[in-house]
């Protein structure tokens, strides 16, 4: 079975979100985790794997940018890795693209990890799930890092998406705050 957990902040398109993996993917196990409260897209995921039943967990964002059909993408790729990972296109705005660039490479750099932390799409066989703490949007970073270093194996997978939001100053900031925080903790 197959956990699908949406990670959602009052999105407008959820219910119709999960109408459609339920389609796509009978039996499975859908998990909408919400932060209500404002403790953290991480807390909030966290949440939703106490809960969770299957031998696979995916995560897969709630603004419907990303469609559930792209999990399909991503699942034959888990009969050779514990992890895989969707990664989309360099694309939009030249300042999203120059963006997206360095913080691939600075992740690369401080992380060695070689694959694209923030894209809202992943799944994981359920023992490559690492406990994390970080309670902030690089939960995932945090997972992936601990992964690595315990030699579990990954790969990431070209996917679509229809990327409608533009970046706040203030998340690039917090992103770059959290990143640093993280980078010290794991050492």
């Amino acid at each position: 079975m197959i956990s699908i957990i949406l990670p959602s902040k009052n999105e407008p398109k959820i219910s119709q979100l999960v109408e459609e993996i339920e389609k796509l993917y009978p039996g499975s196990q859908v998990i909408i985790s919400n932060d209500r409260y404002g403790n953290g897209k991480g807390w909030a995921i966290r949440q939703a794997l106490n809960h969770s039943k299957g031998d696979l967990i995916a995560f897969l964002d709630g603004d419907g940018d990303i469609k559930p059909k792209m999990l399909k993408r991503l699942i034959p790729f888990l009969e050779d890795y514990d992890i895989v990972v969707g990664v989309k296109p360099i694309s939009g705005l030249w300042s999203r693209r120059i963006l997206t660039f360095f913080s691939r490479y600075y992740i690369a750099l401080f992380f060695n990890l070689k694959i694209d932390s923030q894209t809202g799409i992943k799944i994981f066989k359920r023992e490559a799930m690492q406990e994390f703490y970080n309670n902030g949007w690089l939960f995932d970073l945090e997972i992936l890092s601990i992964a690595k270093q315990k030699g579990f194996r990954m790969i990431e997978v070209p996917i679509e998406a229809n990327v409608t939001k533009k970046m706040k100053l203030i998340s690039i900031w917090n992103t770059l705050r959290e990143s640093v925080t993280l980078w010290l903790e794991l050492r």
